[in-house]
């Protein structure tokens, strides 16, 4: 005779509808990171170099003048239209030339304004959303927020690429940086090849570190002790410094001009013809100086 063993049939409780959900969207979360993680690492390159024209020198260039407090220095020329104010509380040491209110900085701006629709034109190859950029890795290509591009974190944001590669960076509002935030570059990429189009204004926090030529709308503020390897070209807006360094990338073209130094009492200047300013100003000529038409009337020269 036989003896039947009949077998326990195993069985699974359902899940709760909670509990689906909550799986669901954890699933959701994943994916929409693992999207971006993986975008931002196989951009497809489409980026290339912007044209700046007559705005390829400039250092500084500003819409409704430049402010500047604590000691500022700055390579490469700085102009600004159709306010050529400049206030100045400390000093300004400037290695290039003054071209405020002139008709080099009227074609500049105008080359400016190209330069930025070139770069808001170009097709995005990764859509960055409002993820913080810090402690990303981008390889190059067009990213692009609908709203602010920002670097918050502790660790930098490094592109890696060549010397010809292309990195384009569209902001639909701003561009915000941290206190003491960087970019790096690694794999031979240049400052020169590396853009920020910026749809309002831009801020870079205290102590940070940035590259690129960023290409502002509106204002454009350095808080204190940033240092910007590039240029920083505002369109509408003013531009406000304290106590930064501005360094115009070496594989633009040459500076043309001398070092000049503003110095405290604050200089309020305009251009030639547009009234004096006061406090003094002292230049020592290194190799050939264009003074431009941008000279604030009032300085004093020295060699």
């Amino acid at each position: 005779m036989s003896v039947r063993h009949d077998q326990p049939r195993l069985t699974s409780r359902p899940r709760s509808r909670r509990a689906r959900y909550a799986a669901a969207a954890a699933a959701g979360v994943v994916a929409i990171s693992a999207t971006f993680l993986a975008s931002v690492g196989t951009a497809q390159a489409a980026a290339v170099l912007v044209p700046m024209g007559t705005a390829e020198p400039f250092a500084v260039l500003g819409g409704l003048g430049i402010s500047s407090t604590g000691t500022t220095l700055i390579n490469g020329d700085i102009g600004s239209l159709p306010n050529p104010v400049m206030n100045v509380t400390g000093s300004v040491v400037l290695t290039g030339t003054d071209h405020r209110g002139d008709g080099v900085t009227a074609t500049a701006k105008s080359d400016l304004t190209a330069a930025y629709l070139n770069a808001a034109a170009q097709p995005s190859d990764v859509t960055v959303g409002t993820t913080d950029l810090a402690g990303q890795t981008l390889t190059p290509g067009t990213y692009t927020s609908a709203s602010t591009l920002s670097i918050s974190g502790p660790t930098p944001l490094t592109l890696n690429g060549g010397p010809s590669d292309v990195f384009v960076f569209q902001a639909g509002s701003s561009l915000v940086t941290s206190p003491t935030t960087s970019v790096v570059l690694i794999g031979g990429v240049t400052p020169c090849n590396v853009f920020w189009q910026v749809g309002s204004s831009t801020t870079l926090g205290v102590n940070s570190t940035f590259v690129g030529t960023i290409m502002t709308l509106t204002d454009s503020t350095m808080n204190t002790g940033a240092t910007l390897t590039g240029s920083l070209l505002t369109r509408n807006g003013a531009v406000s410094l304290d106590s930064n360094t501005i360094l115009r990338p070496a594989c633009a073209s040459p500076v043309t001009g001398g070092t000049s130094t503003v110095t405290t009492p604050a200089l309020t200047g305009a251009a030639d013809g547009a009234g004096a300013g006061s406090g003094q100003v002292r230049r020592v000529p290194v190799g050939s100086v264009d003074a431009g038409g941008g000279d604030i009337t009032g300085r004093l020269w020295s060699s």
